[in-house]
């Protein structure tokens, strides 16, 4: 076992950079040593852990196992860590953070002012990216906390519930159909303070926005399978002026005049202004989405990232 342990390094390094040479370099050894020290844990496992005739190298279906291992060998050396780290009251430590640019951009900020001002002695860092990364992250290890909407819980993740949120049709002002829909028109006053929530307040026809172009976030995104469903459950497909990856370009965008589009309501607080668009509510199931705090499943929360999350959920 203490023959395994001394080598789980070594083959993470090179599960994670693809290469031998470039984990060499990461390990300050040489190719040669490296590949021996790889061999050798091969031979003590009897079955090979990497399959060298793919560019870049890939895991077998025994490596996958036998990294896994080390991940949770990893990761019961982190929760270690932790527990002995928070028996100092949150005196010192770390704190790694994760979510997509709207909650890195707007959310996350306030909320870590808030902490470093009740916790200084603990370092939070702040990662910015898709689902994906996000993912990946929590499950290397890399990321402790991430606030996400579009992250499901599987084996690997555990979500914690933080809020719920509401997604909204905007569209430019100088479209001709926004003439015929005065009465479903939302102020920013009404969106920001959530009146608009109220029965007394109609969702906008959504058929009618059949022959309206749209600005759509790409695939993979949340939004997109979702605006996709909304508008295909109201008897019509999306006509598609362009495709974006983040949101708040999609929502410059459809300010100059190019597209509809559908947006959380929450980002509304966040415009300076909004002059050249109008915003509509819509009536749907999936017009209602949870924010979650994920997790890695299994692992232990450290009382960083509990009294973090509480520090939060106080703030709605």
């Amino acid at each position: 076992m203490i023959m395994m342990l001394e080598k789980i390094d070594y083959v993470y390094a090179v599960y994670l950079e693809k290469s031998f040479s470039k984990a060499a370099k990461k390990l300050f050894i040489s190719q040669p040593a490296l590949s021996k020290i790889i061999r050798k844990a091969e031979q003590d496992i009897g079955v090979s852990i990497f399959d060298r005739s793919t560019i870049p190298i890939t895991v077998t279906p025994e490596g996958e196992k036998y990294i896994e291992a080390i991940q949770a060998i990893y990761q019961i050396e982190k929760n270690v860590k932790r527990y002995f780290k928070d028996l100092e009251e949150l005196k010192t430590g770390s704190l790694s953070l994760g979510g997509s640019s709207y909650f890195c951009s707007f959310v996350f900020p306030d909320m870590i002012s808030r902490f470093n001002k009740a916790y200084p002695g603990i370092q939070c860092d702040l990662t910015e990216g898709n689902v994906e990364e996000m993912k990946k992250g929590l499950i290397h290890g890399k990321l402790d906390l991430v606030l996400e909407t579009g992250l499901n819980e599987d084996k690997n993740i555990k979500n914690i519930p933080y809020r719920t949120e509401r997604i909204i049709l905007a569209v430019p002002k100088n479209y001709k159909i926004n003439r015929q829909l005065e009465k479903y028109r939302l102020s920013q006053t009404a969106i920001i303070d959530q009146s608009f929530l109220s029965l007394a307040k109609p969702a906008v026809p959504l058929f009618l926005f059949k022959d309206t172009p749209f600005v759509k976030m790409k695939p993979g995104n949340d939004m997109f399978s979702r605006s996709t469903q909304i508008c295909k459950d109201a008897g019509f497909n999306m006509k598609v002026k362009l495709y974006v990856d983040q949101v708040m370009t999609s929502l410059n965008i459809a300010s100059t005049g190019m597209g509809a589009l559908f947006i959380r309501s929450d980002i509304v607080k966040y415009l300076p202004r909004a002059d050249n668009l109008f915003f509509y509510k819509i009536d749907h199931p999936l017009a209602v989405r949870k924010v979650n705090w994920a997790v890695k499943r299994g692992t232990y929360i450290s009382k960083a990232a509990q009294t973090f999350m509480k520090m939060a959920n106080y703030s709605i």
